[in-house]
């Protein structure tokens, strides 16, 4: 290739002369542009795309599955939820308030464009060690992005997760999630009818803000490069509710034949997307994109990503109608362009064509790479994340040390950013481990949970996947709930070497596996590849977000309690309380042998009948699935706001202490109940064949645990219930409030 055909977009040579042999001439700039968009990793998913094929989609409930803006389950006679969750990691390091920002505005376009109203928002956020004054400004701004669109479009920000650690300090991530309601005959598809139809411009004006966005998200980062601010999107919140509010009301009139959120590629995705799904070619005309910027050139406004834009396809007769209601949203809308017969995708500006490529080009021919893979040989990396954190040390010490670290505390410092009441509908939202909103429909609610942690996924990547699901399980059977569909946000680093592409091919074959061996259809989801500065990538980090149904959710239990006297019992298998991938692995350098739990997949199955049930009965005050930390972070969390409860265990011998008090395997989940109902839930498990063990009780003004080690020895431990509660309502609000 001679230095005339090298990329201006810095698309790979071997895909340049793809590209070369494909038209039969060199582009021009606006076409290579339009490759250079298209072709990228993040529009083409060209890396992972073959390896996807492993989740199962399928389902009586499923109304629509990947390939659209957003996937769609119904949840009641006539009603379905749509939800995804995507990444914002790269523009959120560069420009941390409006990377994080236009995260959650993408997030509900891709929501709304369903024709569903958003009616919650939540969010996993991974930073570097807040002892860096860079991402203490990072984590702020990112909080503070994602509170001013959320608060101010007005739909609640009901739960999320945050951990630190120093190996994303260069590579930062923030995954969005959203929800929305929808009525089944009213779903609104991003695929067109075989129609003439009209490309119809709704909402925000072009400008240069996020050109080559998609680009940009699709390669590694260098500390020396050139400042990347440009290649930020900006948000509006005000005009996204405006857009939002516009576009609903569209749908429902029935005006549109098909929609597509302007989101990575702006212009150029939405309109070359739609039309290969409806085997058509497309004509745009870019003089009449409504400009904030005059002087923009072709190729600048078909990859612009300003925000707040959505592109309609839309019979002649209904474009009047359309223009009116966008008029009375105050958003700018044109019509600019529409479908031809001719299978390409053609660029006008006013009778001058500055590109003709067949749309095939562009999609179906793009790279599919099946890339080498080769399993990591190194061990688990040592690093100094917690002060003081080797040799050998007793329960007490452990346990404070953990709930030290902002990982170890209560992320409420967070959420105070959030309006998460807003709308009505939350009636469980911040500091439980699962989000319940309710549909006032057919008393029914939708639970949302989330899990992420790269540990278990490093040491064990399928292993680690399938237990991030059986996590999000675990955490709907808390609440009664039963799983109906799950949405991924999958990070990982640079996919050209072996490690990371065998690490996200083992990753995605767990999922898939526990998502199949539980019936839980895969609906949408996210690839994020790249996390790489300076060639380091990332540890493997899968985010997923499950969703259940339950029935009279007003009924379910809380995670947290602040009454005396009520027994607590572990509910579930404790076959395998292994320590791999949990947090006392993470603080612990001397478990670095140790194995990611297995799932107990018969028993997980069990729990939430077992729990629906026992809801149904009246018989629980509080439930909570022990996650992070294991069983005594897990219950401290259910009485820390609590002003003077607070708990005394005695428990029977124990083989593996370390294991019983810090293992995060799933499938295990504390009951709160009043004594007079513990026939009821001893007769109950009975019933469904699933394991009690019992913990003690709630007591005031004391945490206190008895339990006899493997030698028959009993072993007492005392700690001051005031002191725990305040270190663990700290970790994380005391360094951010101490701060100017």
């Amino acid at each position: 290739m001679t230095d005339t055909q090298k990329s201006r977009f810095r698309i790979p040579a071997q895909e340049m002369e793809r590209i070369l042999s494909l038209l039969g001439r060199h582009p021009n700039i606006t076409e290579e542009a339009i490759f250079s968009a298209l072709w990228s990793e993040h529009c083409s998913y060209k890396s992972s795309r073959i390896h996807l094929r492993r989740f199962s989609s399928k389902g009586p409930r499923v109304l629509m599955g990947p390939g659209e803006n957003a996937g769609v389950v119904r949840v009641t006679s006539r009603l379905g939820i749509a939800f995804k969750m995507e990444s914002h990691n790269h523009p959120s390091y560069i420009e941390p308030f409006q990377g994080a920002a236009t995260g959650v505005g993408g997030i509900l376009r891709d929501i709304f464009a369903m024709g569903a109203c958003p009616i919650a928002l939540t969010n996993s956020l991974v930073m570097g060690s807040l002892r860096q004054p860079r991402q203490m400004t990072l984590f702020r701004r990112v909080v503070a992005g994602i509170g001013a669109y959320g608060n101010a479009i007005g739909v609640p920000t009901v739960g999320g997760e945050i951990w630190f650690d120093e190996r994303y300090a260069k590579n930062i991530l923030v995954n969005a999630f959203a929800l929305g309601l929808v009525p089944d005959d009213a779903i609104m598809s991003a695929i067109p009818p075989a129609k003439p139809l009209l490309a119809v411009y709704l909402g925000n004006k072009t400008g240069r803000d996020g050109v080559s966005g998609a680009a940009m998200a699709s390669r590694s980062f260098s500390d020396k490069e050139s400042d990347l601010r440009p290649q930020v999107q900006v948000a509006d919140p005000f005009v996204g509710k405006k857009v939002m509010e516009a576009t609903l009301t569209i749908i429902r009139r029935g005006l549109a034949g098909a929609i597509q959120d302007m989101g990575a590629a702006g212009l150029t995705s939405s309109s070359v997307e739609m039309a290969d799904k409806a085997g058509m070619g497309i004509e745009l005309d870019v003089e009449k994109v409504p400009l904030r910027d005059p002087t923009m050139e072709p190729w600048e406004i078909l990859l612009s990503e300003s925000q707040e834009r959505m592109l309609l396809l839309v019979e002649e007769d209904k474009v009047p109608s359309i223009l009116e209601i966008a008029r009375e949203s105050q958003v700018a809308a044109g019509v600019i362009g529409h479908i031809i017969p001719e299978p390409v995708f053609r660029v006008r500006k006013g009778e001058t064509v500055y590109g003709e490529v067949p749309v095939s080009h562009l999609t179906r021919e793009a790279p599919l790479y099946d890339r080498p893979q080769s399993p990591r040989t190194a061990s688990f990396p040592q690093h100094p994340p917690h002060p003081s954190a080797s040799g050998r040390h007793a329960i007490a010490d452990i346990f404070l040390r953990l709930l030290d670290h902002p990982n170890g505390g209560s992320a409420e410092w967070i959420f105070r950013q959030f309006d998460y009441e807003v709308g009505t509908r939350t009636l469980l939202g911040p500091g439980h481990d699962v989000a319940i909103v309710d549909l006032r429909a057919e008393d029914r609610g939708v639970a949302i949970a989330l899990a992420g942690s790269s540990h278990p996924v490093f040491r064990d990547p399928a292993r680690g996947g399938a237990l991030l699901v059986a996590k999000t399980v675990t955490d709907l059977a808390a609440v009664g709930a039963w799983p109906v569909g799950l949405t991924d946000c999958l990070n990982f680093g640079n996919p050209e070497r072996p490690e990371t592409m065998h690490d996200f091919v083992m990753a995605v074959s767990g999922i898939a596996d526990a998502a199949r061996r539980l019936d839980i259809p895969v609906v949408s989801g996210n690839v994020s590849f790249y996390n790489e500065t300076d060639g380091v990538s990332i540890p493997p980090t899968p985010i997923l977000a499950t969703c259940g149904v339950l029935a009279s959710p007003r009924n379910a239990p809380p995670g947290s309690l602040g009454e005396g006297g009520l027994r607590l019992v572990m509910a579930g298998s404790n076959a395998d309380l292994s320590l791999g991938g949990s947090y006392l692995d993470w603080i612990l350098p001397e478990l670095e042998e140790s194995p990611v739990p297995s799932v107990d997949w018969a028993g997980l199955v069990l729990l939430q009948p077992f729990l629906a049930l026992l809801i149904e009965k009246g018989a629980l005050r509080a439930t909570r699935a022990i996650g992070r930390g294991g069983l005594l972070r897990t219950l401290l969390s259910m009485v820390a706001h609590s002003d003077e409860t607070g708990l005394h265990l005695r428990l029977p011998l124990l083989d593996t202490p370390l294991g019983t008090f810090f293992s995060e395997a799933p499938g295990r989940i504390v009951l709160a109940f009043a004594p007079e109902n513990g026939p009821v839930v001893a007769d109950t498990a009975r019933e469904f064949g699933v394991p009690l063990l019992d913990l003690g009780q709630t007591a005031p003004h004391r945490f206190s645990l008895t339990y006899r080690d493997r030698d028959g020895k009993e072993k007492a431990l005392a700690l001051p219930l005031s002191s725990l509660k305040k270190k663990y309502l700290s970790a994380l609000s005391g360094p951010m409030e101490t701060l100017p």
